[in-house]
């Protein structure tokens, strides 16, 4: 069936057609996509115009590199801001630029076509007192890691404090995220997994010194032969816990990074969702914490925040002053942090003339109690510090 395009689409077309400049051409070809009539005929003239898209998108991204090659810079890792880096990861058109708009209110741009994040789209989410940097990432593609381009976004992916995947519902689940998870594997980054107990260290001299060998499995001798084969004549090893040779060979290599990592199940409101989000749940719900969510209609959003945040395992910890005046901002510490901890990111003073502190515990009903450095926090403690 042929389609029939309205006047203004018919002029779009023409403007696309007449454009000269790469830019101009994607801004022409993008309004021409977004006003061909959506219906069964015209699918694949839609199919066609976006692989276009795609393609002249692509071309810019290669002009863009190449410049930022000439200057020396890649442009895909982000400074750290706030209570940690949390980086969206996922294919083309999941959803990750309309759900960064939601938890932050930044402005990414969303289309319905391939690829329309083309940099590192950052927003601040606001959770309770906590600043929590959130990063679109461009999506990932076949062929990532033998791309430029590609390495770049997974050298900013390894950056992460937290890897969000994200999963559309409205697609197979399974294939989105195995494709997802070969990429980060193929590129050293491990997601939920806590690194080998194994301590290396190359020493200047003092040959071989192997500690806790009881708990390598495998013959002793295996860890010889490897460090004869790289060289490394003077070196020290514990084994802090069982651990194998590739084991070994991850913390030697120094490249694996290990990232925890939460889904965030996207289109929530489709027809399938339901049993999309079912069959990743039966398949992965063990491995990853997930969190379907709607942005159209507002669904699961605070959970999936909750979420955000637990998965960065920090604490916001409220001081008091001696007025009894309580911090609007909290310190951001790491999970099980104590009161020493506290102390020393306050100032040096604190720590060197501590006497005691006071924890208020507003989660048991306004707990007050005097501890000392060894007490462990929880979130939203509010601690006031007595020095000498």
């Amino acid at each position: 069936m042929p389609v029939n395009l309205t006047a203004e689409a018919q002029a779009a077309k023409i403007a696309y057609e007449q454009a000269s400049g790469l830019d101009e051409r994607i801004e022409k070809l993008e309004k021409f996509i977004s006003l061909i009539p959506k219906h069964k005929s015209s699918e694949k003239m839609v199919a066609h115009y976006r692989h276009r898209l795609t393609v002249l998108r692509q071309e810019k991204e290669d002009v863009r590199a190449r410049r930022k090659m000439a200057t020396g810079g890649p442009t895909y890792s982000l400074a750290k801001e706030g209570a940690g880096q949390v980086i969206l990861v996922g294919v083309t058109n999941s959803g990750k630029s309309a759900l960064l708009n939601r938890l932050t209110g930044a402005k990414a741009k969303v289309g319905d076509y391939e690829f329309t994040t083309q940099l590192p789209e950052p927003g601040i989410l606001k959770y309770g007192g906590a600043d929590i940097q959130i990063i679109d990432m461009p999506s990932l593609f076949e062929g990532a890691i033998d791309s430029s381009i590609g390495r770049q976004i997974l050298g900013g992916i390894r950056n992460a404090d937290l890897i969000v995947l994200v999963i559309d519902l409205t697609r197979p689940p399974k294939p989105q995220l195995e494709f997802l998870l070969s990429i980060l594997e193929e590129s050293r980054i491990k997601l939920n997994k806590p690194p080998p107990p194994i301590r290396f260290t190359k020493t200047g001299s003092g040959g071989t010194n192997i500690v806790g060998v009881t708990n390598f499995q495998g013959d002793p001798e295996l860890i010889r032969q490897l460090m004869r084969r790289r060289r490394i004549h003077n070196f020290s090893i514990q084994f802090r816990g069982p651990a194998t040779l590739e084991d070994l060979i991850e913390v030697i290599d120094s490249r694996t990074t290990y990232v925890p990592s939460i889904i965030i199940a996207t289109k929530g409101d489709s027809p399938s969702s339901s049993t999309n989000f079912g069959e990743l749940h039966r398949e992965y719900g063990e491995v990853f914490p997930m969190f379907p969510v709607s942005v159209e209609k507002d669904i699961g959003i605070k959970n999936a925040a909750d979420g955000i945040f637990k998965g960065l395992k920090v604490l916001r910890i409220f001081t008091r002053k001696s007025t009894g005046e309580i911090g609007e901002k909290p310190l951001i510490l790491p999970l099980e942090s104590n009161v020493e901890d506290l102390a020393k990111r306050l100032h040096s003073e604190f720590h060197k003339n501590f006497r005691y502190a006071i924890v208020y515990r507003l989660s048991t009903g306004q707990m007050r109690k005097k501890v000392g450095f060894s007490f462990v926090l929880e979130d939203q403690d509010v601690v006031q510090i007595f020095t000498f």
